[in-house]
């Protein structure tokens, strides 16, 4: 246990001492436009360039590592184990992924060339820096020096990068289906650091994302748009069947009208309660960042609770017709709810359906599609390995984390601790100002050197839990 601690610290000195070394490999890797989703041109050879790229740093690492093409037509992912792989251990799995979303949104809304990793005020401007490129070459650097420096983990490690978590993680989800992760049982944990830090110096162990239910509707009248003028009053008009049936999503009071909602949705711990309400919260902040006058919600629940823990229905499109004297043919909505643990998405998605059908007349021609759906993740307060994480944070940062939870949805959490029955420790090192999918992404480089930091300080702190287990 004393020789840990001594290698740990000479890993932690390097780390300090090769910050700007670091920091040019870095841009190396987010200079390559491995652009997934957004793009109106063919950017396959960026994608490959990036699977590469990793390929070559795992190689100087001395990790065994290889592509893995699930089916044609999507992205490799990139798979490294740890020197010395033995079936005979648990595993520790790290994922990131390396494709980028698009930059033409717009692009004159950059300040300066999307991929040129530009430094400005500390920060490296750039796509893909904060997302996901940065945090996960932290983890890799800090696997590179933990070894370099002689510790000998009780434990595998094994890298999983994928290329298409921006569109969807098809490739990486079938592979978990279909017992990708067998080979590495037990697995001790996950760790993922796609989520944010609740601040600039307050680094954060997220315990939970809220899960999702997401469908697409279309209501159809006529064959084609025909004049409102000739034929309005004779025949029902999508639009206003639409938004009659949206109406009643919401009731009067704002809360959500879809029968069976809110069953299962179980209040928060007095203890979780007391550590969201001891976190910061300007509401005059949200409002001017957010360009509104109020916020709105379920007033009796603060703030971070709504964004957090709290279920929501939102109508994210609303289309039909045209600025023109017409009935259109079809009106088509998109219509997102974010679930909280406990809440079945399956039965959600159903009542939704059911609820706008009932809405509509019968002989109303109405298709729900795209649909899709993920329950909430949770990481118990009092799981052996939260305390372990929280001192490989404080060693990392040298500050004292907090706990947060995320309002948003990452379904690829979920598959991995249900394949793994392992947890999944959401650790992030990003900024929520750094423009994830927006014009001028960026990156805090005093973030990259303490995310390597706290990375580092992990694998030692995950190698005394794993002995202590055994």
């Amino acid at each position: 246990m004393r020789e840990e601690g001594i290698a740990l610290e000479k890993a932690l000195l390097c780390i300090d001492e090769q910050q700007r070394a670091y920091i040019e490999q870095l841009k190396s890797f987010i200079r390559i436009p491995s652009v997934s989703t957004g793009a109106d041109e063919d950017t396959s050879d960026g994608l490959a360039q990036a699977a590469d790229f990793l390929v070559g740093q795992f190689d100087q690492m001395g990790f065994e590592v290889e592509k893995i093409q699930v089916r044609a037509a999507t992205n490799p992912l990139v798979v490294a184990r740890s020197p010395a792989f033995s079936p005979h251990q648990p595993t520790v799995l790290i994922y990131g992924h390396y494709d980028v979303q698009g930059v033409d949104n717009p692009r004159s809304a950059w300040e300066v060339d999307p991929f040129a990793a530009e430094e400005r005020d500390g920060f490296l401007i750039a796509r893909g820096a904060s997302d996901n490129k940065g945090p996960c070459f932290a983890h890799l650097k800090a696997a590179e020096v933990v070894f370099a420096n002689g510790n000998q983990l009780p434990f595998n490690l094994v890298f999983l990068i994928e290329g298409e978590e921006e569109c969807g993680s098809a490739a990486l989800s079938q592979f978990v289906a279909e017992g990708g992760l067998d080979e590495f049982a037990p697995v001790l944990c996950t760790v993922i650091s796609d989520t944010s830090m609740y601040g600039p110096d307050q680094p954060s162990l997220t315990l939970g994302l809220r899960g999702i239910v997401y469908t697409e509707v279309e209501v159809f009248g006529p064959v084609q748009d025909v004049h409102s003028g000739l034929f309005g009053g004779i025949v029902h008009n999508p639009n206003q069947l639409l938004v009659n049936a949206l109406a009643g999503l919401i009731d009067a009071d704002g809360r959500i009208a879809v029968p069976g909602f809110y069953e299962g949705v179980q209040p928060l711990s007095a203890r979780e309660k007391s550590l969201y309400a001891a976190l910061a919260v300007d509401e005059d902040a949200y409002c001017c960042t957010l360009g509104v006058p109020s916020l709105v919600g379920e007033q009796e629940y603060p703030i971070l609770e709504r964004r957090w823990t709290r279920p929501t229905l939102d109508i994210n499109l609303l289309s039909g017709g045209s600025p023109r004297t017409v009935i259109p043919a079809v009106a088509r909505a998109a219509i997102s709810c974010r679930l909280v643990p406990d809440q079945n998405p399956e039965r959600i998605q159903a009542a939704l359906e059911g609820h706008i059908r009932a809405r509509l007349p019968a002989d109303t021609r109405v298709e729900f599609k795209n649909q899709h759906c993920s329950p909430a993740y949770y990481l118990d307060l009092d799981h052996p390995l939260v305390e372990p994480t929280l001192e490989a944070m404080r060693k990392g940062f040298e500050i004292e984390p907090v706990f947060t939870r995320e309002g948003g949805s990452i379904p690829i959490v979920v598959d991995f601790a249900a394949a793994t029955g392992a947890p999944v420790l959401l650790i992030g090192l990003g900024q929520i100002t750094d423009n994830w999918h927006g014009p001028n992404e960026r990156f805090s480089m005093r973030d990259f050197h303490r995310g390597i930091r706290t990375s580092a300080a992990l694998l030692c702190e995950l190698a005394r839990a794993s002995q202590r287990a055994t």
